[in-house]
């Protein structure tokens, strides 16, 4: 189905290794990023974050980070490789559990040709800003994570590889394992290609603005240049993480409406009776099917659709159709980035939690998807809401930088 390509990449030295990538920014509290500046003069923190670019704006912010990042490549803590390869990639946590896949590149003619289907709904402004950021910078920081159905042949190819020295091998603060092996030989290059090639959909179901702002800068460009280009530039691809939906795991979101919400608790009871059967609940728990939990300081409760609602749609569209709408003031509704969220990895006490010390002001739990629902949802043409899917693994920033 999809075509993937090997990819160039730039990525820290094998002596920068260790101490050049880091968490994602949903993973780090802004505490935790300075401190990481202050100890680490080396960490790709220091390219966005120093103090001096944080208190720019715009263009000149955009400038002050690319002319920080060149400044990496200068002093060879990151370098550019020299060819197109395959990158085999293998994360393994405190648990000792592994999530390894091929990191490569892939058309976006292939997203328009329905070989790659987005799961989540963008946020048109985070979208609009992470565009106008790469187009200044010219490089994103990590590759957009693709899953697909297992496929044995790439399988094999990952444990030929896996019985080898790897390029890299370090370890994180948190305890996890990180392995990085080069694919180069011709022929396993091809055997990944065709594999690929032969397999069925392949989903985004992670990394969704960072992917839309690349595929608006695709569109763009195509547009503006169509006749001067031969198809191979930059931002005709955009970099991916290939892994096994066996690998995967796929957590809730927890959603917490903002202190200001103007609404009481029965208010917001009253307004979704004609669509749920409401049960009050006394242990903080996570959902099943066709259930959402909503929690208060006072009182628990299980939130059931009644007949009319479809219950085969995911439980995050119910939510977007069904409760959002219903409970926001005016008709207005309440936009994403003001929800507090817990991710996926912490329990549903996160949310009692962000109660508690005043965060928000009532909270819902909404259960995960799994690949059969996902699938479901495609095949009807269904977006969820964003932030509905918390995804492991987690890939560092910086690992795989990819220049536009």
């Amino acid at each position: 189905m999809p075509q993937v390509f090997p990819v160039i990449i730039t990525h820290p030295l094998r002596n920068k290794v260790c101490i050049f990538p880091t968490e994602d920014d949903c993973e780090l509290s802004s505490n935790e990023i300075n401190s990481i500046i202050r100890r680490n003069p080396y960490s790709f923190n220091n390219i966005f974050y120093k103090p001096y670019i944080k208190r720019l704006q715009g263009i000149k912010k955009y400038k002050a980070i690319r002319r920080q990042y060149q400044k990496y490549k200068k002093n060879r803590i990151i370098v550019t490789s020299e060819n197109p390869v395959f990158y085999i990639y293998n994360i393994i946590d405190n648990e000792k559990n592994e999530y390894y896949g091929i990191v490569g590149q892939v058309p976006h003619s292939d997203i328009e040709a329905g070989k790659i289907h987005k799961i989540e709904k963008s946020l048109p402004a985070a979208v609009e800003e992470k565009t106008n950021r790469v187009e200044h910078i010219g490089f994103i920081a990590k590759p957009i994570t693709l899953v697909h159905e297992d496929i044995g042949v790439i399988n094999e190819v990952i444990n030929k590889y896996k019985s080898k020295i790897p390029l890299y091998e370090f370890t994180r603060n948190n305890g996890f394992i990180h392995e990085v092996w080069q694919v180069v030989d011709p022929e396993d290059v091809s055997v990944i290609k065709e594999a690929y090639r032969q397999a069925g959909k392949f989903y985004i179901i992670d990394d969704n603005n960072n992917f839309e702002a690349l595929h608006r800068i695709y569109k763009e460009s195509n547009r503006k240049g169509q006749h001067l280009f031969s198809g191979q530039e930059a931002f005709n691809f955009f970099p991916a993480f290939m892994i096994s939906q066996n690998q995967v795991k796929i957590h809730e979101y927890k959603k917490g409406l903002p202190l200001e919400y103007p609404k009481n608790t029965e208010e917001v009871l009253n307004l979704l009776r004609p669509d749920f059967e409401i049960k009050s609940v006394n242990n903080y728990d996570l959902p099943l099917k066709n259930e959402i939990l909503l929690y208060t300081l006072e009182r628990k409760y299980k939130l059931l659709p009644k007949k009319h609602i479809d219950a085969g749609l995911p439980d995050s569209f119910i939510f977007d159709q069904y409760i959002l709408p219903k409970i926001t003031e005016n008709d207005k509704l309440i936009t994403y980035d003001e929800f507090k969220f817990c991710d996926g990895k912490r329990s549903a006490k996160c949310v009692e939690n962000h109660l508690n010390k005043g965060n928000c002001k009532m909270g819902f739990i909404i259960r995960p998807m799994d690949f059969d629902e996902i699938d479901n949802a495609v095949n009807q043409k269904i977006k969820i809401p964003y932030k509905s899917l918390y995804l492991e693994p987690r890939l560092l920033k910086g690992l795989f930088i990819y220049e536009i």
